[in-house]
Formats: C-alpha cells, sequence, structure tokens
C-alpha cells in the first residue's frame, strides 16, 4: 500500500468516525449538514421505516407549435443477466438516479413553507437528471425537437395507479439548451 493510499483511507476513516461522533452527541435525530455530506455514500433507506407513498419523477416537454407532450413517469426498471452479479453499472446508474429523486423528495419536506425548493442540491440534480432522460428521449425518436421542459415530483400510493398520486413539486418550465 503507497502513501497516498493510507492518507486515503486514514481521512475516510476519519470522516466517518466525525460523523459518527457527531450523531451520537446529537441524539437519535439524524439531520444537518454532516448527514448531507454521508448520505453521498448511501442509498435513501427510508423504505425500512414504512410503507408508503414512493417518490416518483414526471417529465413532459414542449414542441416549437406551443403543444406539451403527456407526463410520462421515469420508472428505472432493473434488468438481470447472470453477468450482472460481478459487474451491474446500468442498474446502479438507474438506482442512484431514483435515488436522487427520494432525496429530493425528503429534502423537500423538511424545506421551510418560504424556502426556494430550486436552492436544493437534490433540485438541481434532478433538474438535471431530467434533461438528460428528456435528451435521450428526443435523440431516440423522431419529432420535432423539444424547446422546454417540465418534470415534477409525485407521491404514488403502493400498489396504485399514477392517477391517485400527489404533486409535490413541479418545477418551473425551463428552457431547453
Amino acid at each position: 500500500m503507497t502513501s497516498k493510499h493510507a492518507v486515503t483511507l486514514l481521512l475516510i476513516g476519519a470522516y466517518f468516525l466525525l460523523v459518527l461522533v457527531s450523531l451520537q452527541h446529537r441524539g437519535r435525530e439524524i439531520s444537518g449538514p454532516w448527514w448531507f455530506l454521508l448520505r453521498s455514500f448511501l442509498p435513501n433507506w427510508r423504505f425500512y421505516h414504512d410503507v408508503g407513498h414512493q417518490p416518483r419523477l414526471f417529465l413532459r416537454h414542449r414542441t416549437a407549435d406551443g403543444s406539451w407532450s403527456d407526463w410520462s413517469m421515469f420508472l428505472p426498471r432493473a434488468r438481470f443477466r447472470w453477468r450482472d452479479l460481478l459487474h451491474n453499472p446500468v442498474n446502479n446508474l438507474e438506482l442512484a438516479q431514483q435515488n436522487l429523486v427520494d432525496h429530493l423528495s425528503a429534502d423537500i419536506h423538511t424545506l421551510a413553507d418560504d424556502a426556494d425548493a430550486g436552492r436544493l442540491v437534490s433540485y438541481r440534480l434532478v433538474d438535471r437528471l431530467a434533461h438528460e432522460l428528456l435528451l435521450r428521449e428526443q435523440q431516440s425518436t423522431v419529432g420535432d425537437p423539444p424547446i422546454a421542459y417540465q418534470f415534477e415530483v409525485r407521491l404514488i400510493p403502493p400498489l396504485a395507479t399514477a392517477t391517485d398520486a400527489v404533486t409535490v413539486l413541479t418545477s418551473p418550465e425551463r428552457v431547453w439548451t
């Protein structure tokens, strides 16, 4: 092991130790800037607490003639192949993308009433995700290119249709770049 690797491992260990100590001093409630930095290492574990509404990302775009497309739900579906047991970058990326939506939904629920959701890091990441997903869709289909887009985060009840959803956030219309 080189000295760079040893220093890196030491710094990561010190980081986790600092987070652990700060969490023990603050009690059982996990919040604050340290938790925000730690959650980049971990997925959103809220699904272990209870079964409830699930945050989903909905997208739509507007073409030059002014018409909006229907809302489409982004729902990553894992494809299984035997080689995925060893190396699975596609499904890991889709899990990380859905995890962004989960984090945005959780951040919105803890946001103060007068605060702007557009200032959240998770909001900006989901905005970029929405743009990338629509860009990918636009490249695979033939039709008028979009000039604007919007996204929504909706909470879908378990075992229900998307029409029973509760809208948590609707982004303003964004110009296509």
